[in-house]
């Protein structure tokens, strides 16, 4: 209960004031006095009523200044409408907060100057008194805010102070309480959310709060594990692997539904080169995520990675100040560990086809012949499981010739025998000479057709150079490096 007394020396004043005035006039008969008395609310508040909370201001001025006092009048009484309100700023209430404050009080001074309740909706300036005394004035404002409508304003200005407030310790409160319940990720996302709260404010201590909270999080999220449940999985191009890929995510040895994941895998773009495609699952009840390959496109070696996808969740901290840029940088190192990568292999069904080749080489004089190119590739294909021999044709019928006639001629010739046939031209594209040693650079052109449709499977070219210590060595060296590896490693790795 706010103090209701008031000071009374300063109708004491006004009694001096009276007794001037009547021995100012001794010896006349004295006028009846006119001196108003000073009102009961003046000595003591009014206690609040069914419809009413009262608050008193006044203030002494000198003579001649009663508007400078009534000002004076209006802060005090106003005052004890703020110590009702009941806030304070301190170091810790933001800009917002600040604001809110000044627009209350702001909107509580013009309704006293505008003698109106046009500007704070259920207040009023009810009377006014003024005591005079020798020299000066007091000034007495009587203030009435309906108590409903004082009642809302004091709520609204408490919750505008406290929301930064909230903004930080609910939801820090909330991510303590799931990390006990075992929801590590649930616990995280609120450790993040408190900590983009604090990351924004001018609260106290807001840098010591953003980091205890992103550690909070790190904390929840080093308990999870993601294993794998199975791997090295091997399968064959344009056909689904025999099972789903399958990792579990789990805390404390018990298992985490519904808690996101992305699977990163490689596919083929349509130029030839590899790409990585990604796929976002959600574990399921038993902390379980599946991940069914799409058709592999490819052949060769390859891998597959699931990591904890908490994007959604880091995105509030993009756009923070700098210098909290190196603890959510472990943040997403620790988020980033949170996975496991399969190691799987495309096997080429090309292996079990029958196949035949036939390069020419062609030298620095233009002259063909069949020799170590062919050699080095059919070798290469062999060691690779390839059911592979060389043509038995000329080659004159493939030198110089176009895809279709080279077609038309080897689906005859080589029916029964072959389903595929590499074919192709090695040249000689020029040879140097380093202190004594020859460096000869050759290059291949190679295809690969499907004798039953004509299909190209295949198309390369491809150069290499190497070294020896005579032009001629060095031309065959480059051929077999061009046979064995560079042709023969990638037809055996991309050859459907």
């Amino acid at each position: 209960m706010r103090s209701h007394k008031r000071n009374k020396g300063i109708v004491f004043g006004a009694g001096i004031l009276i007794l001037s005035v009547f021995s100012s006039c001794a010896g006349t008969p004295a006028p009846a006095a006119s001196v108003p008395k000073a009102p009961e609310w003046t000595l003591e508040t009014p206690a609040p009523d069914a419809t009413y909370t009262y608050f008193v201001g006044n203030a002494d001025g000198l003579e001649g200044e009663e508007a400078k006092a009534t000002d004076t009048a209006t802060a005090n009484m106003i005052g004890e409408i703020m110590r009702y309100i009941g806030v304070t700023i301190t170091a810790e209430s933001t800009a917002t907060a600040k604001s809110t404050l000044d627009e209350f009080q702001a909107d509580l001074v013009q309704t006293v100057k505008q003698s109106s309740t046009s500007r704070m909706s259920g207040f009023q300036i009810s009377e006014k008194f003024q005591a005079k005394r020798k020299g000066g004035v007091t000034v007495y404002l009587l203030g009435r805010f309906e108590t409903k409508a004082l009642e809302a304003e004091r709520k609204r200005i408490a919750a505008v102070f406290q929301e930064k407030l909230d903004a930080v310790a609910k939801p820090e409160a909330e991510a303590r309480s799931l990390l006990m319940d075992g929801n590590a990720v649930a616990a995280a996302r609120k450790f993040i959310e408190a900590a983009a709260a604090a990351s924004g404010s001018d609260i106290e201590n807001a840098s010591i709060k953003f980091e205890r909270n992103i550690n909070g999080a790190k904390d929840a999220i080093s308990r999870i594990v993601v294993e794998k449940l199975n791997d090295k999985l091997e399968g064959k191009p344009g056909t689904p692997f025999a099972e789903a890929f399958k990792a579990v995510v789990k805390i404390g040895g018990e298992a985490l539904g519904g808690i996101p994941v992305t699977v990163s895998h490689q596919s083929k773009l349509a130029s030839g080169r590899m790409s990585t495609k990604s796929v976002n699952l959600v574990s399921d009840k038993d902390g379980l995520v599946q991940f069914v390959h799409p058709n592999p496109d490819f052949v060769g070696k390859a891998t597959l990675t699931m990591r904890l996808d908490l994007s959604s969740a880091t995105e509030p901290l993009y756009g923070i100040p700098d210098k909290y840029m190196s603890m959510v940088a472990g943040l997403e190192d620790e988020i980033s560990s949170k996975r496991v990568v399969f190691e799987y292999s495309v096997l080429s069904g090309a292996r079990k086809i029958p196949t035949m080749v036939l390069i020419a080489d062609i030298d620095a004089s233009g002259k063909v012949s069949v020799g170590t190119s062919s050699s080095a590739l059919v070798s290469a294909l062999a060691s690779n499981g390839f059911m592979v021999n060389a043509a038995p044709l000329a080659v004159e019928e493939i030198a110089a010739k176009d895809d279709n006639t080279i077609y038309e001629k080897v689906k005859v010739a080589l029916a029964g025998k072959t389903e595929r046939f590499v074919y192709g031209t090695t040249r000689v594209l020029g040879v140097k000479d380093d202190k004594g040693q020859k460096i000869a650079t050759v290059s291949a052109e190679i295809k690969v057709i499907e004798l039953s449709t004509g299909r190209i499977l295949y198309a390369a070219t491809k150069q290499a150079s190497t070294v020896a210590a005579s032009e001629q060595q060095a031309v065959e060296s480059a051929r077999r490096q061009l046979g064995q590896k560079t042709i023969g490693e990638d037809l055996a790795s991309n050859l459907p």
